[in-house]
């Protein structure tokens, strides 16, 4: 009988645990009764406070549902190997995800919330849809943007041309102060599509990347000519060169300075902080044949394992919550430029107040978003670890030189397309 007793206790308990187990299809509560929703997402830098912000104010706004957020550094390996309902996933990262069955289709959660595809942007609706399904919320889009000084510029540059008149300026004045700066490694995966995108060159071809097209070499050697034969960058930059030069910043021993700045917006923060009101934001010039804009952005998916119809309602609650404009300003705080609707619209209303947000949401319109093909990052990494900092760096680098190397990233980007799930 003692042995049938706790026979008994065992399989009880194996229950209780399951049911405690969120990504495996049950609702986990708390002490109180709450419904907890297990939310990971990568906001280790200032952003996370602004994201915080919105995850408490829904706790704190109801009692029947916990957001249980944690902000890591590595968070898509602990995502992968992890229990949790809510994931933050980059947009050239989402075709992976769902390839690789980790996270669902929310189309029936946008009905639970009462959103639809009209309260977004088209351009994050186009990042949200994989085959004609929702895999996400679209948080944010952040773009390639623009920083100059006003101490040295009067007008924001539209064009490569206004970018050379400036360069003529400013080397009449200081031979060590420049126009801009072109790094050699960091956000030249930002540089590289944005070029592409201004040329109208699509680098997907069927489900990899295709660097070695004579049109996208032409495009690329725009940022060899800018360090070497129009000489509007320093050459010799590193990793982040072209904000480190903006900010004055002394790299391998060169006391140069750029006046503008192509950058990432989560920059912003110590821009603003050394330059104050002589510090200028704005959409990126016209580089190429038409103006076009890149960037990444933030989605929020739901994990593939979620089942529970009561995790579900939360999550519903949750977005439901988060996509209205006196909530998800919060993210605008952050310097981020939501990509819902009526956020966009109280950001331009207050633009003084969400600079970064207002500019980068007027290159929404002609924003070009990223491949999406299987394990994206993978298949771009050649061009970004090596064919860039080639570019920029070597003086006599011809076209020719140039095609051979993105042969070889086609090659590398094409082996890495046939590990996609079938």
């Amino acid at each position: 009988m003692k042995s049938l007793k706790w026979l008994v206790l065992l399989i009880a308990s194996v229950l209780v645990l399951g049911a405690c187990s969120g990504g495996n299809g049950a609702s986990t509560k708390s002490k109180d009764g709450k419904i907890q929703i297990s939310f990971i997402n990568g906001f280790t830098g200032g952003d996370g406070a602004y994201m915080k912000k919105i995850t408490d104010g829904f706790n704190a706004s109801q009692d029947k549902y916990e957001i249980v957020e944690s902000q890591e550094k590595e968070h898509y390996t602990k995502y992968k190997s992890g229990d949790y309902d809510l994931v933050v996933i980059h947009g050239n990262n989402l075709e992976t995800y769902r390839l690789d069955g980790m996270i669902q289709d929310v189309g029936s959660l946008y009905e639970k919330a009462g959103l639809k595809e009209s309260d977004f942007h088209k351009a994050g609706m186009d990042l949200a849809k994989l085959d004609g399904k929702l895999y996400g919320f679209p948080i944010d889009i952040h773009p390639l943007t623009m920083f100059y000084n006003k101490e040295f510029v009067n007008e924001a540059p539209k064009t490569y041309e206004d970018i050379l008149k400036l360069n003529q300026e400013l080397q009449a004045k200081n031979k060590d102060l420049y126009a801009l700066g072109v790094p050699s490694t960091g956000l030249v995966e930002f540089y590289m599509l944005m070029i592409a995108a201004q040329n109208g060159v699509d680098l997907k071809d069927g489900n990899a990347l295709n660097f070695a097209q004579p049109e996208f070499a032409d495009a690329l050697m725009t940022f060899h000519d800018m360090v070497w034969k129009d000489k509007v960058s320093p050459a010799g930059l590193g990793l982040d060169g072209e904000f480190k030069t903006f900010m004055k910043e002394a790299e391998s021993g060169k006391a140069v300075q750029s006046a503008v700045a192509l950058t990432g917006p989560w920059f912003y923060g110590a821009a603003k902080e050394k330059y104050g009101d002589n510090l200028g934001i704005a959409p990126i010039p016209q580089i190429g044949k038409q103006p076009a804009a890149y960037g990444n952005a933030h989605m929020l998916a739901v994990s593939a394992s979620v089942k529970d119809e009561q995790v579900k309602e939360g999550i519903a609650e949750f977005v439901k919550y988060m996509f209205t404009p006196e909530n998800l300003i919060n993210w605008a705080d952050g310097g981020q430029a939501p990509v819902h609707l009526k956020t966009i619209e109280k950001v331009t209303a207050e633009q003084d107040k969400y600079q970064i947000a207002y500019q980068n949401s007027l290159q929404f319109d002609s924003f070009v978003a990223p491949p999406q093909v299987y394990q994206y990052g993978e298949q771009i990494r050649y061009m970004n670890e090596k064919v860039f900092s080639k570019l920029v760096t070597t003086e006599k680098l011809t076209k020719e030189q140039l095609m051979k190397e993105l042969e070889s990233a086609t090659k590398k980007a094409q082996q890495i397309a046939e590990t996609e799930p079938k």
